[in-house]
């Protein structure tokens, strides 16, 4: 049984954007307030899938990387 909700899409999207934008899974994992192994997981799976280049909106992407770029401090 899972600990937490599920991931939602906004999530996903989250974990595109931090990838893509270099930021390694702990640091995508702070931001969303998921654990690390959440994030190591589901990147892989996107990845596998081939949906792990599907990016938003590009002022979505910028928006959202500083944001995770500012809960860890950066």
């Amino acid at each position: 049984m899972a600990k937490a909700k599920y991931i939602s899409d906004f999530e996903r999207d989250v974990m595109r954007i931090g990838n893509a934008k270099g930021y390694k899974a702990p640091q995508i994992a702070r931001f969303l307030r998921r654990g690390k192994m959440v994030v190591y997981n589901h990147i892989k799976a996107m990845d596998e899938a081939g949906t792990l280049d599907d990016l938003p909106l590009c002022f979505v992407v910028d928006e959202i990387a500083a944001a995770i770029g500012k809960a860890n401090g950066q």
